[in-house]
């Protein structure tokens, strides 16, 4: 498997599911998507991707990553690829269904809510919101995009809102 993540060299470089679903926080060591892809016995590779920063292919358990990304790009599409991969995700391009780019889209948006919260655990992320002044800072701090950072928050605020109702339903 090619090296896709390297935490050191990231630090360098670094200036239909339930509503209230959860994908669980790791304790201790932050989340290595390049972890997760070996467990799942994936296939990591670079390759010149000129449209996107990533790509899964299932029927080759394969996950492409565009050489020109940054450590945090790179760690945040790999931690995307990997939830389709995990998920079992299929190329909704190449179903001949009216609603395909539907099931795409839903797809896109579960692999960036599972990644988002497996790269940025509940405690990090309200620390680094308590104190940073941009959004750019926090996604800084917690090495990741801001994409990520922006979805994570999202999920987040649906924690809590169904916190909420499991309080006044309870």
């Amino acid at each position: 498997m090619t090296h896709a993540y390297n935490r050191k060299a990231a630090t360098a470089r670094l200036s239909p599911d339930p509503v209230c679903a959860r994908v669980p926080e790791s304790a201790g060591e932050p989340y290595s998507p390049l972890e997760r892809a070996e467990q799942l016995g994936l296939h990591v590779r670079y390759a010149e991707l000129s449209d996107s920063w990533a790509w899964w292919v299932p029927s080759r358990r394969l996950i492409l990553l565009a050489n020109r990304l940054t450590a945090v790009q790179e760690r945040c599409a790999l931690a995307h690829e990997v939830e389709h991969a995990h998920r079992g995700d299929v190329d909704c391009r190449a179903v001949e269904h009216p609603a395909a780019h539907i099931w795409g889209r839903r797809q896109e948006s579960r692999a960036d809510e599972a990644a988002a919260r497996r790269l940025i655990s509940t405690a990090a992320l309200e620390a680094a919101m308590r104190w940073a002044d941009s959004y750019e800072e926090a996604a800084q701090e917690l090495q990741v995009t801001e994409h990520m950072l922006r979805v994570r928050l999202r999920l987040h605020r649906r924690d809590l809102e169904c916190l909420d109702t499991l309080r006044i339903a309870g």
